[in-house]
């Protein structure tokens, strides 16, 4: 018997909600001999607090899709130049891939350490010291942002140059009132082309610019932007440690992620030759 599909959408969102299993294996499409039950995409339901609109988007899509795709299914069947064995081969293979590859997730979720010492960080960077030269200028700046009608500019035109530790605080400050766009942070390092994009710096020596420690005032679309370049580190160089921490923090999951990989996939297989489960004829 075909339902409408308002029909199917009621009979999934109560059987959903009801969390039964009376009902639940309907027949919601048939295309050709080929039946699509419920049971087929109830994991879309579960754990998901849909509501029935929702429900309704969810399942029309599925089955949508489902009819248009055992429609074309049919009809490439029924074509001779198609090998349905090797599509099946590889299907399967396919299938395995992602069960065994669900399988390692789990298993490295459950194993994997993601704790990392300052001392293992220190050492993956001297050791790797080739892998973090810079390919740009790393700066220290402070950067400022500020529409052209905002009072006291001669002040800040003083104060961003930081002269003194007082003058961190001022321009702190007045930012935090005036400023439309605001950097600052003489513990951490960035590109300076990373700079380039909020600033418009035009025709200037980029080397000269920034071995000089340039501090600059320009006057451009309606606001004043001032650039303080307080430190540096040249290109062609070893990146400072402080800089790439997080990069290193990744690299050294990404080889406990492989080294679980690797047990993971020894393991079982000793597990099944131990066991005697494995027979050649």
């Amino acid at each position: 018997m075909n339902r409408p599909i308002w029909a199917i959408i009621i009979l999934i969102f109560v059987s959903h909600s009801c969390k039964s299993n009376s009902d639940t294996d309907i027949i919601v499409a048939k295309v050709y001999d080929t039946e699509l039950h419920y049971s087929a995409f109830s994991y879309l339901f579960e754990n998901k607090k849909l509501t029935e609109a929702d429900s309704t988007v969810v399942a029309n899509e599925y089955i949508n899709n489902w009819i248009e795709q055992q429609i074309l299914i049919h009809q490439a069947k029924g074509n001779s130049k198609i090998n349905l064995t090797e599509v099946e081969d590889k299907a399967v293979k396919y299938k395995n891939s992602l069960i065994i590859h669900q399988y390692e997730n789990i298993y490295i979720e459950n194993n994997l350490d993601t704790s990392i010492t300052e001392n293992e960080i220190i050492i993956y960077y001297k050791d790797h010291q080739n892998d973090f030269q810079l390919n740009d200028y790393l700066v220290k700046v402070l950067y400022l942002k500020i529409p052209i009608d905002a009072p006291d500019i001669n002040k800040i035109d003083r104060w961003y140059k930081l002269y003194n530790k007082k003058d961190s605080i001022e321009v702190d400050n007045y930012a935090k009132t005036y400023a439309s766009n605001y950097y600052f942070d003489d513990e951490n390092w960035m590109y300076f082309d990373d700079i380039t994009k909020e600033i418009p710096l035009k025709n200037i020596n980029k080397d000269k610019f920034i071995t000089r420690k340039s501090k600059i005032r320009l006057d451009e679309n309606n606001f004043y932007y001032f650039l303080n370049v307080i430190d540096y580190k040249l290109k062609n160089t070893v990146s400072p440690l402080e800089f790439e921490k997080e990069n290193i923090k990744q690299r050294i999951l990404n080889i406990r992620i492989k080294e679980l990989r690797e047990k993971f996939k020894k393991d079982n297989i000793q597990k099944a030759y131990d066991e005697k489960s494995v027979n050649i004829y």
